[in-house]
């Protein structure tokens, strides 16, 4: 019993003590319950929280459209309340345009078999009706069991704007590469061509289909492609090319000059090239045109040295050989080549420049008489015979291979005054040949050089002339000094004791004459003027002129008609000076004191002032019928003391420097 009872007890016990476990157990389940619900409700406070301020526009629908939920993000997005969203169908609020309907079943018709879709991009119309671009996914979540639409949703208007303007500009860049007049042309690292724009297609002459893709060695010519890779090569390897001139090839074989720039394009590490971008400059015409103003004033150059040929040289030959020459000198043509004319129309004689022995097969033309086909044309027209293809032109002319390597044929008549003397044929650059400049310039050559003919032909004609007319002058003037010494002996003669007075008196003069610079025509006149000053005392009576007494006023007023008398006679005759007035005005004197018209200073003719300087002193230093002689130095007293009263001053001295310095004597 006592067994029974105690067990009875421990059992009370033990039940007590499960029961003080079990409440315990069921306390602390309730705790950990509340902790469980507690963390719980932190949890989807906390991940509302991520969801209300996600940056990005988060929302919830159901699969039919409706919204069910959506944050901060997707109120500022739409500019509706999330109130007013909720429970609202995207069709309802008008979100999207009719355009983007279909597409957006399409999204719904995915989630609802499960499938995540997007970013998908959309125009999303706001609640002011204002429009942003949206990029949406969605993504199906089991929500309570049931199916709905989890879409994530970002404004993407700036990039949008920026994708677009992005868009524009490169655009904007195609267009302008495309449409710039300036050619531009992209090549990579391995000097292949990627860009070709319009503008390189006129200048190469290939399309941009042609080349693309191929290396570019291939708009150079063979003989360029070296340098111009090796420009190049640098530019790719990283070297800064600066500006520089290179030729390329067109696809009709017309070589262009082209002024490139040209800049490298790198990765996006700005460590490597991986392409380059040049633009070029089409310069052909101005090269050509500076080419062409060389060529011109080379062909002045030569012109201006054909034409001081011209005013030097006198013979024939070496004028046109000398023109030739220079005109091949200054390397304004290639060869130049003259045939000259008889009077007959005959070849007389050629010449060339530049040919060398490619002239021999026209020596033998010229020979049979005959000349080349821009020869013959060349004679029958006054224009310049332009050969631009000597090859089709002239087939048979025995220079067609060589004016065909050096260009183009210009050929012309050498003519003056509608005299042709014969004809100048040149070669010269194909692309001056039509040049109208250029005809002219080469025209003004032939005409200079017929002009120069013209000149040796006028030349010869004129020292013929001149010739003869010396001959025919040294006949008169031998005539004439007959003539002149005819009169002074017919005055000594009549007054044989002054014989010899007339030349002794033009000794003086001349000399004195010479001394003061005077003209040889001059000199002449006074040398003529004073071999017959005297010659007007073939008129008075020989008892006079030899009376061996003082004469008397009667006697002295005759003899002072000599002057008068003498000039009578002689004005009649044509001297080529005054000899008359001369002779008429030797006795005058400076004061008005002589005869016959008591004329003064320089009233007086000088060379009438020399001979009466040159008289006096001769006749007081010679014998006298009425005196003998006073001698010189009475006679260098005499024009002495009356210097500048009587007798030029000028003149006096020079007689006193000759005499006294230079030893003049009387022979």
């Amino acid at each position: 019993m006592k067994d029974e009872d105690k067990t009875k007890v421990d059992l009370i016990k033990n039940l007590k003590t499960l029961r003080k476990k079990q409440k315990k157990s069921i306390a602390n389940n309730i705790t950990e319950r509340k902790q469980a619900e507690g963390k719980l409700q932190d949890s989807e406070d906390y991940l509302k929280m991520l969801f209300d301020y996600a940056p990005d526009v988060y929302y919830i629908s159901d699969l039919k459209g409706n919204f069910i939920d959506g944050n901060l993000a997707a109120e500022r997005l739409t500019g509706y309340k999330r109130e007013e969203l909720i429970g609202e169908n995207f069709l309802k609020l008008k979100l999207f345009s009719p355009i983007d309907i279909p597409k957006i079943t399409k999204l719904l018709v995915k989630s609802l078999e499960g499938q995540p879709t997007g970013p998908d991009e959309f125009v999303l119309n706001r609640k002011d009706n204002s429009k942003v671009a949206v990029e949406i996914s969605t993504y199906p979540v089991k929500i309570k069991g049931k199916t709905l639409v989890l879409s994530i949703a970002r404004d993407v208007t700036k990039r949008k704007q920026a994708e677009e303007k992005l868009s524009e500009t490169k655009e904007y860049l195609e267009n302008l590469m495309k449409y710039a007049n300036a050619p531009i042309i992209v090549w990579d690292a391995s000097l292949s061509i990627t860009r070709f724009n319009r503008a390189f297609e006129n200048l190469s002459g290939y399309n941009k289909n042609e080349v693309i893709g191929k290396k570019i060695k291939i708009l150079f010519s063979k003989d360029k492609i070296g340098s111009t890779l090796e420009h190049i090569q640098k530019t790719s390897s990283g070297e800064r090319w600066k500006t520089v001139e290179i030729e390329i090839r067109r696809k009709d074989g017309e070589p262009r000059r082209v002024l490139w720039n040209s800049a490298n394009i790198l990765d996006t590490e700005k460590k490597n090239v991986i392409a380059t971008i040049a633009q070029g400059q089409d310069i052909t015409k101005r090269k050509q045109a500076e080419e062409r103003i060389k060529h011109l004033n080379l062909v002045l150059y030569a012109i201006r040295k054909v034409n001081q040929l011209i005013v030097k040289e006198k013979n024939r030959e070496r004028l046109l050989k000398g023109a030739c020459n220079n005109l091949i000198k200054t390397r304004g043509y290639y060869h130049a080549q003259i045939v000259l004319l008889d009077e007959e129309g005959k070849i007389d004689t050629y010449t060339e420049a530049g040919l060398g022995k490619e002239f021999l097969p026209l020596v033998k033309l010229f020979k049979k008489g005959e000349v080349t086909p821009c020869g013959r044309l060349a004679l029958k027209q006054r224009d310049v015979v332009i050969i631009e293809n000597p090859t089709s032109a002239c087939p048979d002319c025995p220079l067609v291979q060589a004016c065909s390597a050096r260009g183009s044929v210009m050929a012309a008549r050498l003519e003056h005054d509608s005299t042709i003397y014969g004809i100048m044929s040149i070669s010269i650059p194909v692309h001056f040949i039509t040049d109208k400049e250029e005809q002219a310039l080469f025209k003004e050559v032939t005409g200079d050089i017929a002009l120069g003919l013209h000149g040796i032909k006028l030349g010869k004609k004129l020292d013929k002339q001149t010739h003869d007319l010396q001959q025919s002058y040294q006949r008169t003037k031998r005539a004439m000094d007959a003539t002149i010494e005819t009169m002074s002996k017919i005055v000594e003669a009549k007054d044989p004791y002054t014989a010899g007075h007339q030349q002794r008196v033009s000794q003086l003069a001349t000399a004195i004459a010479k001394e003061l610079n005077f003209s040889e025509d001059k000199i002449e006149g006074i040398r003529i003027a004073s071999l017959i000053h005297d010659i007007g005392k073939i008129g008075l009576p020989t008892e006079i002129l030899s009376k061996p007494t003082k004469l008397s006023d009667i006697e002295f007023s005759l003899i002072k008609e000599h002057s008068q008398i003498g000039y009578n006679i002689l004005q009649s005759i044509d001297f080529s000076y005054p000899v008359a007035e001369i002779v008429l005005q030797h006795h005058e004197r400076l004061n008005g004191s002589g005869y016959p018209h008591h004329l003064k200073d320089d009233q007086i003719f000088l060379e009438s002032r020399i001979i009466g300087v040159a008289d006096v002193v001769e006749a007081m230093s010679s014998h006298r019928p009425y005196r003998p002689a006073l001698g010189i130095d009475k006679a260098l007293e005499e024009i002495s003391q009356n210097r500048g009263i009587l007798y030029d001053p000028k003149v006096v001295d020079i007689c006193l420097k000759l005499f006294k310095e230079k030893g003049f004597k009387f022979k």
